[in-house]
């Protein structure tokens, strides 16, 4: 699993954001190839089983990044 800071993104990529739900990790889904797999599982965030045959299957899965200004203005608050 890789990690990159913005740019564009291939079709063999899944692309998941990854947040903290009651202390734990959950991957979501960032663009439409996470999006059809989750479709696929009936989940609205995939699985660290699911992340795992989705590059099984020659995906490469990606860990978007945000930047604290992003973070600040998802929270309301001004840099």
């Amino acid at each position: 699993m890789m990690i990159r800071d913005g740019g564009t993104y291939e079709a063999g990529v899944v692309l998941v954001r990854v947040e903290h739900n009651y202390g734990s990790p959950c991957a979501y889904p960032a663009n439409e190839n996470g999006r059809l797999f989750c479709a696929m599982t009936g989940c609205l965030t995939l699985r660290p089983a699911d992340l795992e045959r989705i590059q099984a299957l020659g995906f490469e899965v990606v860990v978007e990044q945000r930047g604290q200004d992003e973070l600040l203005a998802e929270l309301g608050v001004s840099a």
